[in-house]
């Protein structure tokens, strides 16, 4: 390895522990940790972009197959208003890909640098909710692609008749890319919820009580993070938020019932 150049995945010199495991680290190991974390996260990405570069004819089919389902219901045909824009439609989408194809190891990271700020008990519930965050960002990605072909449907029944649909390649592809990434990070409200709930921080009845708030939050979290700003697109990511709270509180409660379990059979013992 070349001198001087730092090893981002050298296991560190492990110096000698305090009595208690939980120590408090200095500011500058916070700061150089994040910053290693940060580097790793971006070579995660740009691996996961160049993927979906060479990968990038069998990405753009998979998109643009919800258009293709209505052949039958509209005339339509794809186009580039300027020279530039197949490139750099090619080097969003796969930007995009590549963030997508990294989140597992990306979630690692970022749950790699909370954990030693949290107590034994908070770790563990990190190894429970981990894999859940992996599996539901996957679900939402999914789900989006399952989704959106009755979408577009929905839109183009405003059509009216006797009108070509000229669609840009840059606003439709966009569109759909982004709405997988915006669906994916949606479905981790469960993992974030069950996470709070595992450490103490909230609770069931706590999560019931405020629902009328979680509705206003959900609609407001949908506006921000859709990538348009019509209101059928943000219905259609507000109520799977509101479904996901809903199973957020059935897990939280699993969750504490579980727990209590347990307690009460070290009580027995």
């Amino acid at each position: 390895m070349i001198t001087g150049l730092p090893s981002l995945w050298r296991p560190k010199q492990q110096r000698p522990e305090p009595e208690s495991f939980d120590r408090e680290m200095e500011l500058t190991e916070h700061l150089a940790e994040l910053r290693t974390r940060i580097i790793r996260c971006i070579i995660y990405g740009t691996i996961g972009m160049a993927v979906a570069w060479f990968y990038y004819p069998s990405l753009y089919a998979l998109l643009i197959r919800p258009i293709e389902t209505i052949r039958s219901q509209a005339e339509w045909s794809f186009i580039f208003t300027s020279f530039l824009e197949p490139f750099f439609v090619r080097l969003q989408v796969t930007a995009v890909a590549g963030i997508i194809l990294a989140f597992p190891l990306i979630s690692l990271e970022a749950w790699g640098f909370i954990a030693p700020a949290l107590t034994r008990t908070e770790r563990r519930a990190v190894f429970f909710v981990a894999p859940l965050c992996v599996f539901l960002f996957v679900a939402g990605v999914g789900s989006t692609l399952f989704v959106l072909p009755a979408a577009v449907r929905w839109f183009l029944g405003f059509l009216p008749d006797e009108t070509r649909l000229m669609q840009k390649v840059n606003d439709y592809v966009l569109f759909l890319a982004k709405s997988c990434l915006g669906f994916g990070v949606v479905f981790q409200l469960p993992v974030v919820l069950l996470f709070l709930g595992k450490i103490g921080i909230v609770n069931s009845s706590f999560l019931i009580r405020y629902w009328r708030q979680a509705i206003v939050l959900a609609a407001g979290a949908s506006a921000m993070i859709t990538p348009s700003a019509d209101a059928f697109t943000m219905m259609a990511m507000t109520a799977p938020l509101l479904v996901l709270y809903a199973l957020s509180i059935v897990l939280v409660r699993f969750v504490e019932r579980a727990e209590a379990k347990a307690a009460a059979l070290m009580d027995e013992e």
